[in-house]
């Protein structure tokens, strides 16, 4: 069962060209270069070492420097629930891990979209299961608004869905 699912998480890198920016239990602090939104999320989980490993992607978009960062959206083994405010998008994500509660929290980079706002926003599926790959890539015209997480102690792991509007 591990053989099948580290096949899997290297068959996934061979196909996606995976560059994780951090090793598993280690914090990380990804932004995209400016005038760029996040426009792809992927992560594989560590069963030894019970955290994920992330990379991300950027595209170029219409997003200004007008930009905030949130404080923490989350505290350990609680839900995270947050969207960048106004007509901002994400275009960056800092974040930590606890090794004895074995979860992360996250902070969202956000700056403003040259038009006059984000429409047609929707949370998308769950891009993952506990203890699974994840993969979300972010059509042209679309960023990604917010994220929402749900962790679960039994797993150490977290599940997630994305809002994502028209720009």
């Amino acid at each position: 069962m591990l053989f099948q699912k580290l096949s899997f998480v290297v068959a996934l890198c061979v196909l996606t060209d995976c560059a994780y920016i951090n090793l598993p239990g280690q914090p990380f602090d990804f932004q995209c270069p400016a005038g760029q939104v996040i426009s792809r999320v992927s992560s594989v989980y560590d069963v030894l070492l019970e955290d994920r490993q992330w990379e991300f992607g950027c595209r170029t978009e219409n997003v200004t420097q007008t930009c905030s960062t949130s404080g923490y959206a989350n505290d350990f083994g609680l839900p995270l629930s947050y969207s960048c405010p106004g007509k901002k998008v994400l275009t960056g994500i800092r974040s930590y891990h606890d090794n004895q509660i074995e979860d992360r929290r996250f902070t969202f980079h956000c700056c403003d979209v040259m038009s006059n706002a984000t429409t047609g926003c929707h949370l998308s599926e769950q891009v993952n299961q506990f203890n699974g790959p994840m993969l979300l890539e972010v059509s042209a015209g679309q960023a990604i608004k917010g994220a929402v997480s749900q962790h679960d102690v039994a797993f150490e792991d977290r599940v997630w869905k994305f809002k994502l509007c028209k720009v």
